[in-house]
């Protein structure tokens, strides 16, 4: 006949039902030094981190609760967006002139035509926020592979 190992499961729960009469006589023990002083009862540290860890998840719910009835609704039957504003801004140095157009998603069919000067001289536009143009409107170039201003030759990301 072979050996078999025994089942470390087994071991387990032949250990734990031989220490159930132990932890049934501190149970009741305890439920007494409790009876004669209650203030035992909040002094076991897993009895108070259970209250605190139930005051805090109705802490939580409460406060998920209050924001949920402040948020606003959310528009169920709201279509992605298909269109987006472009800026534009003329590239011809006696006009200048910055506009915004509203096109489809992903246009890039540049130069249009300025509504100002009547050109095709309308190009997509980006802010420059350097000191020297200060937030001014204009058409990125490309230097060594990287679009710059114009004016100053400050990078864009």
């Amino acid at each position: 006949m072979a050996y078999e190992e025994p089942s470390q499961f087994r071991e387990w729960v032949n250990a734990i039902r031989g220490q159930i009469p132990i932890l049934r006589e501190h149970l009741e023990n305890w439920i007494q030094a409790v009876r004669t002083e209650p203030r035992l009862l909040w002094e076991t540290v897993a009895l108070r981190y259970t209250v605190y860890v139930l005051v805090g998840m109705i802490a939580m719910w409460a406060c998920l609760g209050v924001a949920h009835s402040i948020a606003p609704p959310l528009a169920a039957d709201t279509a992605p967006a298909t269109t987006a504003d472009f800026h534009v801004v003329c590239t011809r140095p006696e006009c200048g002139h910055h506009w915004v157009i509203n096109r489809e998603l992903g246009f890039d069919d540049f130069p249009i035509v300025c509504p100002k000067c009547q050109n095709r001289t309308g190009a997509e536009a980006r802010r420059c926020n350097s000191k020297q143009c200060g937030g001014r409107w204009v058409s990125p170039t490309w230097r060594d592979g990287v679009r710059v201003c114009p004016r100053c030759g400050q990078k864009f990301p």
